[in-house]
């Protein structure tokens, strides 16, 4: 799906998907709006918002934002109201029988899309660091984290409802595969 860069100053490309192999990917972005800017003076956070996402797909992404889960395609949107997107992707190889489930997860998500909706709640307690998980309702790096754990891919190392993106540049088995602007990652693929 998309290529992995091992060295982003030589932008050398490493194909990351072989034959029999699934991955789990993570995408961080930094959308160039005003819910953007207000997220990273609180946090000082580089990335606002985390989606989803399985190799050999059609490069579709998951996550929650205001309008509660969404489908995300960034090869239709490199770039936000013509400004670059900074961006990291990460990815986890995974078993075939976990890439199923995470899969069919994703699946489950998108059909009960209805009964959704996004935690601003949570994601207020989240900045304060105070556990509060509500029933059907996440923000973006909530849902990323909690699939990534429900579904073993990674071990997480606090509780989902405590996870931002910037989180995941630090987490324990994500590779980094891509960092720079989102129309260079849909370039690439």
């Amino acid at each position: 799906m998309f290529s992995k860069y091992s060295n982003e100053a030589k932008m050398e490309v490493i194909q990351s998907e072989t034959i029999g192999r699934y991955y789990i990917n993570v995408l961080l972005l930094k959308y160039p709006d005003k819910f953007s800017k207000i997220f990273g003076v609180l946090t000082r956070a580089k990335y606002t918002h985390a989606s989803i996402g399985v190799s050999n797909s059609d490069g579709t992404f998951y996550s929650y934002t205001g309008k509660g889960f969404r489908k995300e395609f960034p090869k239709q949107h490199p770039t936000f109201k013509k400004q670059e997107v900074p961006c990291k992707l990460y990815q986890v190889e995974v078993t075939k029988e976990i890439y199923d489930v995470v899969k069919m997860a994703l699946s489950d998500h998108e059909k009960q899309a209805h009964n959704f909706k996004y935690n601003f709640l949570g994601f207020l307690l989240c900045l304060l660091r105070i556990v509060w998980p509500i029933r059907k309702r996440y923000f973006c790096s909530q849902f990323v984290s909690e699939i990534l754990g429900q579904m073993k891919v990674i071990q997480l190392e606090k509780h989902s409802s405590l996870y931002l993106p910037d989180d995941f540049t630090t987490t324990r088995g994500l590779d980094l595969c891509f960092s720079g602007h989102l129309s260079q990652l849909v370039a690439a693929s």
